[in-house]
């Protein structure tokens, strides 16, 4: 039951990630915006994820997983309210940090009893449905300005499937703890100890970059179809679907499919599908762009949770319980970083620098994860050499 709910939790938090890059070139005519200043909602969004994700450790251990997801999903649904009946951009900065804080809680939450419970596949389709729920956003929000609704009217729809999303929650909220096997493996260390991790904080760069590179792909595709290529609305909004649809097709097809490799193999055949797909969207040819939006949607597909898996493994289950709250917190950070960083170098010059933002920060992503993979694994053979002398 609690597995049925981890996967339609996911669709919801995926479905206000992705419904921003859509709905912004009305938000923007509505409150008379520049393009650029999408970054001030991003920014009030991280925030808010940030702070909730750096200090999930803690509510788990103060209100256990079950309780933390309830309040957190109906502290988003409020937020999305707002975004329907904002009386100006200032009130959306207002309720974006609150999705945020909402939304990083319940990240790191079913992050971190996912990464404990289930196996590296099933939390690659974990993650597939958040794909899933970033591709039906945009898929809402342009049906509804396709039928020459108002932006408003999407946000409220949102609102109501992850209001449906915080019931469930409640209703399953003390089988999430219940018993021995939901609980954490070990006690947590203490936070200072986390960290002064090298292998942490490494982490914690690796999701900023890649995540962040992921995020400012979503927000963006939908204006550089729309603008650089003139592609009409509604169809700019499909595509802007379907590469979070690419991104859930990975999760579901990716890890299966390649059990025969080692998790750390799959991510490195990832990292390097990133910058493929990020060079091709760099081409002025529209046919070349849609392409590359989809190779860099299914690259960067299994990712984000498979490394999440990995993190008790590297780290410990003590050190996880932390660290993942971390990689959620920098995970959010670099989506409002780089997407902004984006649309500014955008600003000053043309729209094909955010294609190549995005291949800067998957050349970063390729020499982060090289790193993290030689210590780990190099730390994990010390440590088996310790436990199995010759």
């Amino acid at each position: 039951m609690l597995l049925f709910v981890a996967f339609l939790a996911f669709i919801s938090i995926g479905l206000p990630d992705a419904v921003l890059g859509v709905a912004w070139p009305s938000i923007q005519r509505t409150f008379g915006r520049a393009r650029a200043d999408l970054g001030f909602i991003l920014f009030a969004s991280g925030f808010g994820y940030f702070t909730s994700g750096a200090f999930a450790g803690k509510a788990i251990e103060l209100l256990g997983v079950g309780r933390l997801l309830a309040a957190s999903t109906a502290a988003v649904s409020i937020g999305l309210i707002g975004y329907a009946v904002s009386p100006g951009f200032w009130f959306l900065m207002v309720v974006a940090a609150l999705i945020g804080f909402g939304s990083g809680a319940v990240d790191a939450g079913l992050n971190f009893y996912a990464s404990e419970h289930f196996s590296v596949t099933v939390m690659n389709w974990l993650h597939a449905f958040f794909g899933i729920g970033a591709m039906i956003g945009p898929f809402i929000m342009a049906g509804v300005l396709a039928a020459d609704g108002i932006w408003r009217v999407g946000y409220a729809i949102v609102s109501g499937v992850t209001f449906l999303m915080t019931i469930a929650f409640v209703v399953t909220s003390r089988s999430w703890d219940d018993g021995a096997d939901h609980a954490p493996k070990s006690p947590s260390a203490a936070l200072n100890h986390v960290l002064r991790q090298p292998l942490v904080w490494l982490q914690i760069v690796l999701f900023f970059f890649m995540t962040g590179i992921e995020a400012a792909a979503g927000a963006w595709s939908y204006t550089m179809l729309f603008e650089r290529f003139e592609i009409e609305p509604g169809v700019a909004g499909l595509w802007a679907g379907f590469y979070w649809g690419a991104i859930a097709l990975g999760r579901l097809v990716l890890s299966p499919l390649s059990r025969s490799l080692k998790p750390a193999k799959l991510i490195q055949f990832g990292t390097f599908g990133l910058l493929l797909g990020a060079l091709m969207m760099t081409r002025d040819q529209v046919w070349l762009f849609q392409s590359g939006l989809l190779v860099f949607g299914l690259a960067m597909a299994p990712l984000f949770p498979t490394l999440m898996s990995l993190t008790p493994s590297r780290l410990g289950s003590n050190i996880s319980l932390h660290a993942i709250g971390f990689q959620v917190s920098a995970a959010v950070l670099g989506g409002a970083a780089i997407p902004t960083l984006a649309g500014i170098l955008a600003g000053q010059t043309n729209l094909s620098a955010i294609p190549w933002t995005i291949v800067a920060g998957a050349a970063i992503v390729i020499a982060l994860e090289t790193l993290l993979r030689d210590r780990a694994d190099a730390g994990q053979s010390d440590i088996a050499e310790l436990k199995n002398p010759a």
